[in-house]
Parts: structure tokens; sequence; C-alpha cells
């Protein structure tokens, strides 16, 4: 079983409770009380703590968004924290205790919130492809958040809102999940590649359980998924990374790492990690055939991949000339607009004729 961390949401529409206020200094606390006065909120005033019973967080958030009562200082020096009726207080409630500030933010996020309560991540795909033939080996799973007006909202607010907000380790694991069910819903073959951020696992054995638990209730044979690093370049601790990707490979999965050699740090976690596979960033690839500081990068990387028996992914191709050089000069494999666009069924991709 997941922990309680990515399977509980830190806001909620419906729950109600006792919601605890507090603040650094009591003169924070009348300038509080001040407020929840005006707005006609009953409250117990307990000296540096008030409590407001069958309270609603969600609601009273609204209520200070809406009167604009305190200054961005006020709100850093006050916070909030909600127990569930008949919750005690504990010192383990205290990790879910937020500044108001912070909880405007999620506030802000509501709708990605909204997303993760009622489970509505879907997955797109896009085909991968030999570099030989063109065949299709496998897809790329990509996330969509489906609103309850039926829109979309894609990868980049969803993880600009989930990072801001500490709502990574929701998003991760069920984008994980979203990726599996869909695949296997749309009936794919060969490989699936299926993204992870490393900073919203703890520990593999734990946080990855329910992950594992999918991929087993749905059928697929563990050497058709592919773990896919995201954001590469930013990983901070290889040692916590190399743990998660030991526990991948122990349980017959394949990794891959995303975006290689859009920074400085490639080269180390090439040799250190010695991924399955490669995904060359699209900002190399891009107009590649005519760049021979971008040519240079790719022919190093795909030269160091052979060293250490890694294949290489080209992503982001876009153009036949653009394909021309990544398979002249050894890419295994090759995704982009030039052959099919994501889609929650993938078409049938096109391959040039050269």
């Amino acid at each position: 079983m997941a922990c309680s961390r990515c399977r509980t949401l830190p806001l909620s529409v419906e729950t109600r409770g006792t919601l605890l206020l507090t603040g650094a200094v009591r003169e924070l606390i009348e300038i509080l009380i001040g407020f929840l006065e005006v707005e006609g909120l009953d409250f117990e005033d307990a000296g540096l703590e008030l409590r407001l019973h069958e309270a609603n967080l969600f609601e009273f958030l609204q209520r200070v968004r809406d009167a604009q009562a305190f200054n961005a200082l006020e709100r850093r020096g006050l916070s909030a924290l909600l127990l569930e009726p008949g919750e005690a207080l504990s010192f383990h409630s205290f990790t879910r205790a937020r500044t108001l500030e912070q909880w405007l933010g999620l506030l802000d996020a509501c709708g990605l919130i909204e997303i993760l309560e009622a489970k509505r991540f879907v997955s797109w795909f896009q085909p991968i492809l030999s570099a030989t033939d063109g065949a299709v080996v496998g897809y790329e799973s990509l996330l969509r958040g489906r609103r309850s007006d039926g829109s979309l909202m894609f990868p980049g607010e969803i993880f600009t809102l989930a990072g801001d907000n500490d709502l990574l380790f929701q998003v991760d694991r069920q984008a994980r999940e979203s990726a599996l069910r869909c695949a296997a819903a749309a009936g794919l073959q060969g490989q699936i590649f299926i993204n992870f951020v490393p900073t919203a696992i703890y520990d593999p054995v734990h946080c990855l359980q329910s992950t594992v638990g999918w991929a087993r209730k749905l059928g697929f044979d563990p050497g058709r998924l592919v773990f896919e690093v995201v954001e590469t370049e930013r990983v901070g601790d290889l040692d916590h990374l190399k743990r998660i990707l030991d526990f991948y490979r122990g349980a017959g999965y394949r990794v891959a790492l995303d975006d290689v050699g859009s920074g400085y740090a490639s080269l180390n976690l090439l040799a250190t990690l010695k991924p399955d596979i490669i995904k060359i960033d699209m900002e190399i690839v891009r107009g590649i055939d005519t760049d021979t500081q971008r040519q240079s990068v790719f022919r190093a990387l795909v030269g160091i991949a052979r060293d250490l028996g890694i294949q290489v992914l080209a992503e982001g191709v876009e153009t036949q000339a653009e394909l021309a050089y990544v398979v002249g000069q050894g890419a295994d494999l090759v995704q982009g607009y030039l052959f099919a666009r994501p889609a929650p069924q993938p078409p049938e991709p096109q391959w040039p004729t050269f």
C-alpha cells in the first residue's frame, strides 16, 4: 500500500472538522480575531490558538481571499490546520499545517486538486520507432488532466501547480497508474514508457508498490515497461535515484533517462546510473542537421552510450533532415511530430521515404 502522503489531498472541498488557527505573536491573533468577527464566524479563543468547529478549510480560505484581509507578512505569520471529525491533535498532525500564504496558493491550484480528488488523469501516447526501419517499438505515456467541464490540463500547468503547492507526490502516483490503465484500455503493444519524478518518491519499496500492483493486475510483462526519469538534469541525490532505478530493475522493468544532454550533469549520470535507454533532448535534435555544436554533443553522447551498452533515443524529431542525421549517427530509436503527435489512441505513424 502507498503511504498516506501520496494518497491524501491537503485540501478538500467537502471535508469539515475543527479548524485550528494560530500565529507567532498575539498581535497577529488579534488581527485574525477582527477578521473572524467581521465575517460573523464563531470561534474559541485559547490565547495563541483559535478554534472553529464544523468548519470547512476550503470555504474559510475563499473568505480570506475574497476579503483581502491580510497583507503578505500577516499571511506568512498565520497558520491553519484542519482536524477531521474524531481526530485528536497530535504532534504528527502538525505535518499538515501550513501558513495562510501556502494555503492560498493551494486554493489557486484547486483545479488540479479537483482533478486529483476525482481521479480524472488520462494518458495520451506518442509512438517510438526503430531508427532502422520505422517499426513501432513502443509508446511514451503523456499526462493530461480532465477538468469537470471536459477541457484538458496539460503537463506544464500540472507540474508547475504541483511543484508550487507540494502536490508532486499525489500527481506522480496517479500519473503512473493512469499510464498503465490507459495503455491497457487502448490495447497498446510493445514497450510503454512511463515518466516519474524521483523527488516524489521517498522509499521505492513502499512508494512504488501501487504502481507494481497495477502492472500485475493489468497483466503487463515487466519487460514491456520502461520507467523514465523526468528532469534528469535536476537530480540532486544520485544515491536516492540509483536506489529507485535498482528497485525497478530488480522487478524486471527497464529504465530510461529523459532530456539527456540539456545540461552538464548528463555524462556523470550515464556512468553512475547506466540506464537501459537515454533520450537525447529535443533541444539538441532540433535543427541538428545544420548546427555543428549540436552535432558534436549528439555524437559524443552516442559514443558514450555505445561504450556503456545503452540504447539511444532521439526525441523531438520534426523534419526529414533531422531524422537523416540522427539515424546516420547511430540513434537506435526516434520519436517526434514527424511521425505522429500524441493522442489517446495513437495513429499509425508515418515513416518518410529517403
